[in-house]
């Protein structure tokens, strides 16, 4: 593969992962996911594996439910092969109940912020694979769900 086809590859790539954050995340099109996912897509997300295209369906529309309002910065995008890196920075607010893994917390109209990093693998210009992770005690300090430990030392 010459520089310029891989060049070609990535920015297709990475369209379709802009596409996926700031219409499907951020606009809350969620009729868009067949058009980015493959039908056998996995994502590997902080507190459990989601299979298939119908449970990605799922997560964009608990997003929509749980934050009236949700804002992705892509800070960077770069990849290899049939993968690309984002680091990204969400920014949203509480509109409802926050299923985490400490169980399930109504955040109605608090405002986090928080930096994550997501890995895609692709097959046939679908994203089959994601891997995520995010700063989620960032998440649950901002929330107010645990307060910080004293400074006393």
């Amino acid at each position: 593969m010459t520089d310029q086809e891989f060049t070609n590859e990535l920015s297709a790539e990475a369209e379709l992962v802009r596409r996926y954050f700031h219409e499907v995340l951020d606009q809350g099109k969620v009729e868009l996911i067949e058009d980015l996912f493959h039908p056998q897509c996995v994502m590997h997300r902080p507190g459990g594996t989601i299979v298939g295209i119908d449970s990605v369906r799922g997560v964009a529309e608990r997003r929509k439910e749980t934050f009236s309002q949700f804002e992705t910065q892509i800070h960077d995008i770069f990849g290899s092969g049939d993968r690309l890196v984002v680091r990204l920075s969400h920014h949203g607010v509480g509109g409802g109940m926050w299923p985490s893994r400490l169980g399930n917390y109504d955040v109605s109209g608090k405002t986090v912020s928080w930096d994550a990093i997501a890995i895609f693998r692709f097959d046939n210009h679908r994203i089959i694979e994601e891997w995520v992770t995010r700063d989620e005690l960032g998440m649950i300090l901002q929330f107010g769900l645990v307060a910080p430990a004293d400074d006393r030392r």
